[in-house]
């Protein structure tokens, strides 16, 4: 009633006042720009903790409610360090910082590829968390290798079940580098690459040498090592000609063992068969 007896140029200003206010609080709930957040742990590797910091700037109150959330369903995770699942997420106000900390425990790939909310007071920042090859890293637990030499020929091929990013690698036959000769293929499975590797080398030496064969292949910051020794077929030609040079040594030994027994064997001979005798005989002699 009291607007009705209004003048119609103090109800137009009264509406326009109140559509202003509006818009004024549809753009601080709207507003992104005084808190984002960012990936804090890097690299980010599957199975172990990260962290997600929401930074707050100046003009935001540190006294405001602080919620984290997940998925395009808005899934609340922790509000105000009250979180819904404790040992998946935990979270903590560094005020020194301006921070909001969200910690996810031991990613894993439900983790990856949604979109993370952070909200303080009116305030909203929200933003997938993209799994790049710069920032995140799956550690494969075993490779399946195997290395094997035929004719002048070697032969090497290992398995990465699940991995990521796709390694890459550098090989070496004793001091020459054949990388070139590598074959890596990838296939995407999921998240997660399945690596194959081959190589398959010719080499020809005239001597016995041992060539060890060295792989090093980096997944990201962790270096995965394989190395093996070689020897050629001369090596192998060699081996039982040097066993056979070591027999008269054996044979000389027993050599001496045989002359040191006959020795020992003629003193115990002369003791008892002609010593002792003539000593008791000499002895019944004097007693008559």
């Amino acid at each position: 009633m009291a607007l009705m007896l209004l003048p119609n140029s103090n109800q137009k200003w009264l509406t326009t006042c109140k559509t202003f206010f509006l818009l004024v609080l549809v753009a601080i709930d709207l507003g992104s720009g005084s808190v984002s957040w960012s990936l804090a742990t890097k690299p980010a590797v599957f199975g172990n903790d990260i962290e997600l910091h929401c930074n707050l700037d100046n003009d935001t109150s540190l006294n405001g409610s602080r919620h984290w959330s997940k998925g395009d369903n808005v899934k609340v995770l922790v509000v105000n360090g009250k979180t819904i699942n404790d040992t998946k997420y935990s979270e903590e106000l560094d005020k020194a910082k301006r921070t909001s900390i969200l910690t996810i425990t031991s990613l894993d790939t439900g983790d990856v590829n949604v979109p993370y909310t952070c909200q303080h007071g009116f305030q909203t920042y929200k933003k997938v968390l993209n799994m790049t090859v710069e920032n995140f890293e799956y550690h494969p637990d075993k490779s399946n290798a195997s290395f094997n030499q035929e004719d002048d020929h070697v032969l090497f091929a290992m398995k990465f079940e699940k991995v990521f990013p796709v390694p890459t690698c550098k090989a070496s036959y004793g001091d020459q580098n054949i990388t070139n000769l590598l074959n890596i293929s990838s296939v995407l499975e999921d998240v997660f690459y399945k690596v194959e590797i081959n190589l398959k080398y010719h080499h020809v030496s005239k001597g016995c040498m041992h060539h060890p064969f060295e792989l090093d292949c980096c997944v990201g910051t962790k270096t995965i090592k394989q190395r093996f020794e070689t020897a050629n077929d001369v090596c192998l030609e060699m081996t039982p000609k040097l066993k056979t040079d070591e027999k008269p040594n054996v044979s000389e030994k027993d050599q001496t063992l045989g002359t040191v027994g006959q020795i020992v064997f003629g003193i115990v001979f002369l003791i008892y068969c002609v010593i002792f005798p003539l000593t008791f005989a000499y002895i019944q002699y004097n007693s008559y």
